[in-house]
């Protein structure tokens, strides 16, 4: 992996953990010099940063919020400011500050830090303070019913929209050229129809030369849309601050009243009820009389917690667009990202914002795109060949260091690479390259594998070509597998596939799934899966049959034969023995195989290809079989092999995330070892987040299954719900897991070698919990440790302590 692959594969854990958003920022006016005004807020007394509070440029529109760590900052021209400071529980300050002119300061960047005196809690309901509290209940009251009555009328709407999202690197000059990281452009179109169906189509799109035009799918998104009653952040569910309910979870007060196009604006602040509850704080603008909401300018609670991303901050402009509907026409969703450790050719520490500007909106045209309920992102064919005509009409200008940006970035990347950078560059592509089976893997029945594959998709939309050959060194066998697959229909996602293969494959599990195992093969002779030789091809047919379906059948016709262990080469731990690889029945296998899959997640259409988008919450159900007879045809074979999968994330209660995996399946009384349901013992090292922990190099099978595993992530919301001192303040997560299984023979016909499987024909069980958030300063590889409990009465381990690193 070449330096930018590096930089992209990390921007986009970034990006796709935010679940990309929103909204639009004003810029710098051109030819006007600009300071940075910043400072910390600090508590009084105990000389801590005071996170949140409401900071106003007095006499304009102008506000912010102090971040976490109590930071606030401005851009502003030249002049005599005061800055107000606001937070619930302390009195008012003020600062004025004089900058440019004869008399001003005139550096670039002018530090001003304040003190807020906290409020004796006898003096905090005071009659004036009692009035203004119940105007701004009455305030927002009124503009949750207008929104609703805004919202009751639509049917549908549209909306052209133009979104830029620039990432700076922290550690330089924030006006200079050399801190723009990447940049992006996108122009889209978006549908959205009651009751909350929603589709963008990226028009056009462009980005600076480190980032792949394919990795561009920068939108305007759903994830914080006000008007929500509940907005998904990832795994947590954030009351919105405009919802019905609302004013169960905010406490509100006015903080301003401004004047804008000659209208009253009451700016309400906006304090969580609960430090414990995931929520926003910051504040909303409310037009007198109309109860229009004008601007929401929020960030989330100390109780939201993300992976090395702090600060998030969010911004949404509302107008009169079109008959008297309010909506978003200007949004803006920014952060910052630290990690704890350098990692090569990425800064360490990052700014992004995500600017959008919404216009040209078209209501209850009720003609909603094709795949509205299952595309929710659509790239355009004709996105990256848009003429500089259509960058032309920016509705948010580059500035003229963006501009720069481009220019630089690209001579960067054309750039050629000093010796030692491209040696250490080729050094971290080849250990890279180890974790792609195509070109590299080593397991007890093959030993090393070097070879080469590709997927070929861009030959034409309809067409997918996939090629690999390799050979294993101590098998001292070439090995291959060709196919092709043909879309007979986009509407029907019909396609036709035919593969050729000839090669070692793995027995398949029930639990883990396929996983890589090369490094633990090399290092400590650990390999949990069993293998074959296979040869021979396969036909398939998959379409939908409905929206969120997946059928696909397949005929396989295939040699099936038994492979012995070849290699004992193990770099450590060379006193564990090597496993056997148990045989199988060796013979001609022609089947019918057949599954039915329904997936929650909704989709992405690029270049005329359909992918899934990842998704925080989702439900998958397989139903499948697999039929073999030589009552039908020429076969060696008769079995008959059928189960059923249920795979649910969900958050449960705004507790955390609930994963729950479910499995069942059964056979006829002659399934060979070959296709009995497996369940191996896992990685044997980190912990096994799909799988069962305490086996101890252990696989058992069956030609009958069942299992059942669950996990629950509190994060730290059952430390701060506890609501005990000290315990609620604890910077670790928590996590619980549990499940059970069953795999036994039950009316079988035995083969060779049954009697060394391991079955259980009592269910076997394990539980355990989880203390994450351990390493944060050395993130993103911030371990958890894992403690886990075998509750049954097998000979394995009674407990088992492993350590691992959570997904993003």
């Amino acid at each position: 992996m070449t330096f930018r692959a590096s930089r992209v594969v990390c921007l986009w854990v970034v990006t796709l953990m935010m679940t990309s958003a929103l909204l639009a920022a004003q810029d710098r006016p051109s030819g006007v010099q600009r300071f940075f005004i910043t400072g910390t807020v600090r508590d009084s007394v105990t000389n801590k940063p005071v996170s949140f509070a409401i900071v106003n440029v007095a006499d304009t529109s102008l506000s912010t919020i102090s971040s976490r760590q109590g930071k606030y900052s401005f851009s502003l021209p030249a002049g005599v400011w005061n800055l107000e400071f606001r937070k619930i529980g302390y009195g008012m300050e003020e600062l004025t500050i004089s900058v440019g002119g004869d008399t001003g300061d005139t550096g670039d960047t002018i530090d001003r830090d304040i003190l807020l005196g906290p409020l004796p809690v006898e003096l905090a309901a005071v009659t004036v303070e009692g009035e203004r509290d119940d105007l701004a209940r009455r305030l927002i009251t009124q503009a949750i019913a207008r929104k609703n009555d805004v919202l009751s009328r639509i049917h549908d709407y549209r909306y052209d929209a133009y979104i830029k999202f620039v990432v700076r690197d922290m550690k330089r000059n924030q006006d200079s050229v050399d801190a723009i990281f990447l940049l992006t452009e996108t122009q889209t179109t978006a549908y959205w129809q009651q009751p909350d169906k929603y589709q963008e189509v990226i028009t056009a799109r462009r980005q600076s030369s480190n980032l792949d035009a394919e990795n561009n799918l920068v939108s305007v998104g759903q994830i914080v849309n006000f008007n929500k009653d509940r907005i998904d952040l990832q795994k947590y569910s954030v009351v919105s601050p405009i919802s019905d309910d609302a004013l169960g979870h905010y406490d509100y007060y006015v903080a301003d009243t401004l004047h804008e196009a000659g209208r009253t604006v009451f700016r309400l602040g906006i304090e969580p009820r609960s430090d414990a509850d995931p929520l926003f704080v910051g504040f909303i603008d409310i037009a007198d009389s109309t109860y229009d909401v004008m601007v929401v300018d929020v960030g989330v609670n100390d109780a939201v917690r993300f992976e090395f991303v702090d600060n998030l901050r969010y911004r949404q402009r509302f107008a009169n667009v079109s008959a008297d509907y309010w909506m978003p026409t200007e949004i803006r969703f920014a952060g910052e990202v630290r990690f704890g450790v350098p990692i090569p050719g990425f800064p360490e520490q990052l700014a992004f914002v995500h600017t959008a500007s919404l216009h040209d909106f078209r209501f209850d045209e009720e003609q909603p795109p094709v795949g509205l309920n299952e595309f929710e992102v659509v790239v355009d064919a004709g996105a990256d060949d848009a003429d500089s005509l259509v960058w032309g009409e920016r509705r948010i200008p580059l500035m003229e260091i963006e501009t720069a940006a481009y220019s630089r970035i690209d001579s960067i990347e054309h750039a050629p690479k000093p010796v030692g950078e491209r040696l250490f560059g080729g050094t971290l592509g080849a250990f890279f390259l180890t974790f792609n089976r195509d070109f590299f893997h080593f397991n007890r029945v093959e030993g090393a594998y070097m070879g080469a594959g590709a997927t070929l998709r861009d030959v034409s939309p309809n067409l997918v070509l996939r090629a690999k050959s390799g050979y294993a060194l101590e098998k001292e066998k070439w090995q291959h597998h060709y196919g092709v697959q043909y879309r007979l229909s986009e509407r029907q996602r019909l396609w036709l596939g035919v593969s050729y293969r000839d090669e070692i494959v793995n027995r398949p599990t029930v639990a883990g799934g396929i996983r890589n195992t090369t490094h633990l093969a090399l290092l400590a002779r650990l390999d949990p899966l069993d293998y074959y030789r296979e040869e021979g091809f396969a036909v398939s047919l998959s379409t939908k049959l409905v929206n969120f379906t997946q059928l696909r059948i397949q005929y396989n016709d295939v040699d099936q034969s038994s492979v012995d262990v070849v290699t004992n080469y193990g770099l450590f731990d060379n006193d564990r023995a090597q496993r056997a690889n148990p045989a199988i029945v060796d013979g001609r296998l022609r089947s019918i195989a057949g599954t039915i899959t329904y997936d929650s997640r909704k989709l992405l259409k690029r270049k005329g290809r359909d992918f899934y988008i990842n998704s925080f919450t989702r439900t998958r159900v397989s139903i499948g079989a697999e039929y073999a007879s030589p009552d039908f045809l020429n076969n060696d074979f008769d079995f008959l092999r059928y189960f059923v999968r249920v795979e649910k994330r969900q958050r449960t209660l705004n507790l955390g995330m609930t994963t729950i995996d479910l499995f069942a399946g059964a056979s006829s009384s002659k399934l060979p070892p070959q296709r009995y349901y497996t369940l191996d013992f896992g990685n044997g090292v980190f912990f096994e987040g799909r799988g069962f922990n305490t086996l101890n190099e252990n696989n058992f099978s069956g030609n009958r299954a069942g299992l059942f595993f669950i996990t629950h992530d509190f994060d730290q919301q059952l430390f701060r719900r506890s609501h005990i001192p000290l315990v609620r303040d604890l910077p670790v997560t928590f996590s619980v897991h549990g499940g059970a299984f069953w795999t036994d023979f039950v009316d079988h016909a035995a083969n060779p070698g049954d009697a060394n499987l391991l079955t259980t024909s009592s269910a076997y069980g394990e539980v355990g919990f989880g203390v994450g958030n351990l390493t944060p300063m050395i993130s993103p590889f911030n371990f958890t440790a894992w403690f886990t409990w075998q509750v049954s009465s097998f000979e394995t381990d009674r407990f088992v302590f492993r350590i691992g690193v959570p997904a993003p």
